[in-house]
């Protein structure tokens, strides 16, 4: 009898550690992870940088943080970072330090989010912004309204 116990106890263990193993790792989200501007892919409205890295440290339905270094047209370099919710809130957009804008983010599905900007000039940003199915590229396409005029424009970052 006690040995039909140890037995049992010890069938029940390899099962808890059999399934225990066989779980999936956590799913790592596809947003998240360094992107790299391509400026051949990328239509500008208005001079565009010589060149930016993205870093996203989160965009799920939760948060939205990232960061960027860039050098540009001009030849400057220049920082930005974010960090807010995509509750369509406006959350600060700071550049080199200071408060340039306010951003408001709205996920759309896992791979879409829509985002609107206020620019401390008055200008507004609408953008919409894509991750291809495979993950290995990100898509923004902008229209910037400033005073009467419009302007459209479409930035690429692939996945280093």
């Amino acid at each position: 009898m006690k040995m039909t116990k140890l037995a049992l106890v010890f069938l029940v263990l390899s099962c808890a550690v059999a399934f225990a193993g066989d779980k999936k790792t956590a799913k790592t989200d596809p947003w998240v992870g360094d992107w790299k501007m391509d400026v051949s892919k990328s239509k500008f409205a208005t001079p565009g940088p010589k060149e930016e890295t993205l870093t996203i440290a989160a965009a799920d339905a939760t948060a939205v943080k990232y960061s960027t270094k860039g050098t540009g047209p001009d030849g400057a370099p220049y920082t930005e970072s974010y960090d807010g919710k995509p509750d369509g809130k406006l959350y600060p957009l700071i550049k080199n330090k200071q408060e340039v804008a306010k951003i408001s983010y709205h996920r759309i599905s896992d791979h879409s989010s829509t985002g609107t900007a206020e620019m401390d000039d008055g200008t507004l940003v609408t953008e919409t912004i894509t991750l291809a199915k495979d993950g290995k590229t990100l898509t923004i396409k902008g229209l910037i309204k400033a005073g009467k005029s419009e302007l459209s424009e479409t930035i690429v970052f692939n996945k280093l």
